[in-house]
């Protein structure tokens, strides 16, 4: 489901359950430590040579547990890699379930968190971001559809399946109000999902006639089965994903600002998400970007 803009539920503190995917990047040599002291990290990660990443590996192409090889992948664990060696430091992805990201980084079970999460003012009471992906939602319909959608307003009197979980909801809740409800035409008709393969199927079985979700997450699927949907219409409102940070830890937050920025101007940001096909979501990484 396209958690770039999901909302995550309060949890427990004790309910934390991870299971370490894969190691990647940097190694634990003296070299390695060197370098992490230097790039300013706290000093139990420099000491260690680790850096702890939170991910729920279930919203392709951003994470995934790849069919063939069951190994976790896509454009964050490439991210977080990349920032890994640029801060000298070896990668521990933790396995964890979508509502228990934040809870963890408050908690110390992890380093940071990178899984596709936005940056928002809500969530920026209780953790720090360091944005570094703008994504987009994006409506789409089934393919034989498309051309019945070339303006907004062709959209009104429709229904539309979006997941309950994304901030896409309240998006096409205020699409819905500027373009239909407030300028005289019915409104569209807003079927809440758990998630974004629950809103396809809704599509798919003909329930409604639009929904939304990631512009990353649909061209994935897109690319699996290019003859079932299409994007219509112009994206949704740009909102940031970001890497996910203890809050007021500024020897954290400073450190892998400076490491995406070093990657930026490397060119390693730009190429990893250009690979992707996600130029679009190329931005300038900041703390706490969103007000």
């Amino acid at each position: 489901m396209p958690r770039c803009t999901r909302v995550l539920k309060p949890l427990p503190v004790l309910a934390i359950g991870t299971v370490l995917l894969a190691s990647a990047c940097g190694s634990g040599n003296a070299a390695g430590s060197d370098t992490a002291a230097k790039s300013g990290l706290p000093a139990a990660v420099a000491q260690s040579g680790t850096l702890r990443v939170g991910m729920s590996p279930d919203f392709p192409p951003m994470e995934y547990l790849d069919e063939k090889t069951k190994k976790i992948s896509g454009i964050d664990v490439q991210l977080a890699k990349a920032l890994g060696k640029q801060l000298g430091v070896k990668v521990e992805f933790v396995q964890q379930s979508f509502d228990q990201l934040l809870n963890s980084v408050q908690t110390g079970r992890v380093d940071l968190v990178m899984s596709g999460l936005s940056d928002t003012a809500e969530r920026q009471k209780t953790v720090d971001f360091i944005d570094y992906f703008g994504s987009q939602g994006r409506f789409y319909t089934r393919q034989k559809d498309a051309a019945k959608y070339k303006e907004a307003v062709d959209t009104c009197g429709k229904t539309l399946a979006v997941s309950k979980k994304t901030d896409y909801y309240q998006q096409a809740e205020d699409f819905s109000k500027k373009y239909c409800s407030g300028a005289g035409k019915p409104a569209i008709t807003l079927l809440p999902t758990d998630s974004g393969s629950a809103a396809r199927l809704q599509l798919e079985q003909g329930r409604v006639d639009i929904a939304v979700q990631g512009a990353e997450n649909l061209a994935y699927f897109e690319k699996k089965d290019p003859s079932k949907f299409e994007a219509v219409l112009e994206p949704l409102e740009s909102k940031p994903f970001g890497i996910v940070l203890k809050k007021g830890d500024s020897k954290m937050s400073d450190s892998v600002l400076k490491g995406m920025n070093a990657l930026v101007k490397n060119g390693t940001y730009e190429r990893i998400l250009s690979e992707g096909g996600m130029k679009y979501a190329v931005i300038t990484p900041a703390l706490n970007g969103t007000k």
